[in-house]
């Protein structure tokens, strides 16, 4: 390669110049195209109302790939590929397969603004969006390899890496670099990046990417062996079990641990109210794994549903050792489950709990052995509360289940 590629990414999006959301697009794309070998030239943030064939015209004859997200709704304001096709000097082309595709796919949605989804600059190709309506799509402007995403995240990145990095490693005819994918669980990215920092690898590269449930950390450089004693050592730091091989979530490897001892899952939920049977019944099959769920938020459900003793409520109150193992032995009990979690305590967002807010106590029993409790004090706002409350009862449920002996080290996660 007689050069080093380079690459341009334009955000689009009022939501993210004016600060009210954070900026995932330029961080995902830079991570991602710089691990793959381009040199990412700039990363443009512009305002729904901003000219971004001003920043297109700049770039169009020196940069090998751009990458544009938003623009891409049915809205009048969403001008991106009025603008490409503008800039290609190419006119917009409707397309029948992509109308006749949102129509079926989102019936009752295809209303005629909808339609302007359905009209591609002519002579580019079509990428198909697997999580939302927008498609997007790419093609050669002059010199120039443009890529048009849709602007929500979860829509970008998975276009992104579905579509986009297979063409790239395609056309440019890239080596694709061996990675270790490691699932991060209940700590800050933060935390994360320091603790990566202080192993101090002079061959291994890392990134980060941050979604609701885990961190996705992406190892890359160095040998097999040395990724691996990478991971090792963060399991080291953090705790074996919050620190896992593989793009994996909680929900999954509890959903495993139980198809693989043919249990039987059953929840009494406080906290979480019902995120983690939520999250359980997401994976297919799960009508297998899982009996149920019991959603007691009051202090009269936990007593008339599950059978948590007043006296043990009015004595310890709902968030306590005492009412969680309640909860836990009564709802095994009542399902004839093979493992039941039992989870309670304080989200916040009320005044009178402040000083107790990340409070939870959660409770495991596997049937026929001795009852697990855990006290956590997480951090973070309510949703956050609630997300690592169900995130670290499944995996402390996976733990009792496959790894009992590992049960003490739970006491020692370095969590936030």
């Amino acid at each position: 390669m007689s050069k080093k590629l380079s690459a341009s990414i334009i955000a689009i999006g009022s939501e993210i110049t004016s600060g009210k959301i954070q900026d995932k697009h330029g961080k995902f794309l830079s991570s991602r195209l710089s691990k793959m070998g381009f040199d990412v030239e700039s990363i443009v943030l512009i305002p729904d109302d901003e000219d971004v064939g001003y920043f297109l015209e700049m770039r169009k004859d020196k940069i090998d790939v751009i990458i544009i997200t938003g623009g891409l709704g049915p809205t009048s304001d969403d001008l991106t590929r009025e603008i490409v096709a503008s800039t290609a000097e190419v006119e917009l082309v409707f397309q029948n397969s992509i109308w006749d595709g949102l129509i079926k796919r989102f019936p009752g949605k295809s209303n005629e603004s909808r339609k302007r989804q359905a009209y591609i600059p002519e002579g580019f190709s079509v990428l198909e969006n697997f999580c939302g309506t927008a498609p997007g799509f790419f093609g050669l402007i002059r010199h120039s390899l443009v890529f048009c995403l849709p602007g929500p995240p979860k829509e970008m990145q998975d276009m992104f890496e579905r579509t986009v990095s297979p063409l790239l490693i395609r056309k440019f005819s890239l080596v694709k670099p061996n990675t270790l994918n490691a699932s991060c669980f209940l700590m800050c990215e933060s935390r994360l990046e320091d603790v990566c920092l202080e192993y101090g690898s002079t061959d291994i590269t890392w990134g980060t990417m941050v979604g609701p449930y885990k961190i996705s950390l992406f190892l890359q450089g160095g040998t097999q062996g040395g990724r691996i004693r990478f991971v090792q050592y963060l399991q080291d730091r953090f705790g074996k079990e919050l620190i896992v091989q593989g793009d994996t979530y909680a929900a999954e490897i509890l959903s495993t641990a139980l198809r693989n001892t043919g249990s039987v899952l059953c929840t009494a939920e406080s906290i979480t109210g019902g995120l983690i049977s939520k999250l359980i019944t997401d994976i297919p099959g799960s009508s297998e794994l899982f009996w149920g769920s019991l959603v007691s938020y009051s202090d009269i459900a936990k007593h008339k549903l599950i059978g948590v003793n007043r006296e043990t409520l009015n004595r310890f109150g709902a968030v306590s050792k005492e009412v969680v193992e309640e909860m836990c032995k009564n709802i095994l009990k009542l399902a004839n489950a093979d493992l039941s979690i039992a989870v309670s305590g304080f989200a916040g967002g009320s005044e009178d709990n402040s000083e107790d807010t990340g409070t939870v106590w959660i409770a495991v029993k596997v049937l026929n052995r001795h009852l697990i409790t855990c006290r956590f004090k997480f951090t973070g706002l309510r949703d956050i509360i609630r997300r690592k409350t169900a995130v670290a009862a499944m995996l402390l449920a996976e733990t009792a289940l496959v790894s009992p002996e590992r049960l003490d080290s739970c006491d020692n996660w370095q969590y936030s």
